[in-house]
């Protein structure tokens, strides 16, 4: 994922400043650009600390109701490049980087795998104890254990669900009373959180006030 500024292009500056832009030196154009790309940083920057889209919305929430702070990472490592003293992309270093960036700049889907989950959270232990998450989906599905005493089923409590099922048994129960099958991979939904990217009209007057600064 990279923002691309051409100061010549999509009315980034107006006729009268483009002409000012490619009458300097090649390395100040590179210094401007260098400079712009430092401050759209900063603004990517803030819009993640912020927690706020380019439009200034809220970032979409996690799936899984945590409150901790999305893409933090995603705005350690973006960096300016200027290419033939006239365009400007602000990139990350690592293209892995990019494309997760990407991916939560566009939104889409992540395709997720039995082997990926391994990696990243480690294997399951299958048959360690029922997670009270397990628990409450459970619970929420409609789980049911027959009555001490009298005949039929009743609702478990997410003690009695933890304290009697193990992880793999968790979750075949789930499976079933979701009428799910077991599954080696699976998208994941992703929501845009677009944090990187600023108006044309932004742009030009940012570029506008580092060429009057040139001037003088």
């Amino acid at each position: 994922m990279s923002l691309v500024i051409a100061p010549n292009k999509q009315q980034a500056l107006s006729v009268k400043d483009q002409l000012l832009m490619l009458s300097l030196p090649a390395n100040k154009r590179v210094r401007i650009l260098k400079t712009l790309g430092r401050s759209q940083r900063a603004k990517a920057r803030k819009r993640i600390r912020e927690q706020r889209t380019v439009t200034g919305q809220s970032f979409a929430p996690r799936k899984n109701g945590k409150k901790t702070k999305l893409l933090k990472r995603l705005g350690r490592t973006l960096e300016p490049y200027v290419k033939s003293a006239n365009r400007l992309e602000l990139k990350h270093k690592s293209t892995h980087t990019g494309r997760i960036a990407a991916l939560q700049q566009e939104g889409g889907s992540e395709q997720m795998s039995k082997q990926r989950m391994a990696r990243i959270h480690g294997q399951a232990d299958y048959d360690a104890p029922c997670t009270r998450a397990q628990a409450k989906a459970l619970s929420k599905e409609g789980y049911k254990v027959k009555r001490q005493k009298g005949k039929g089923y009743r609702k478990a409590s997410l003690g009695e669900i933890t304290a009697s099922l193990s992880q793999g048994q968790a979750g075949l129960i789930l499976r079933q009373l979701r009428g799910e099958t077991s599954k080696q991979s699976w998208p994941i939904p992703v929501p845009s959180r677009s944090f990187l990217g600023d108006t044309p009209e932004n742009v030009q007057a940012e570029l506008a006030t580092l060429l009057s600064q040139t001037r003088g």
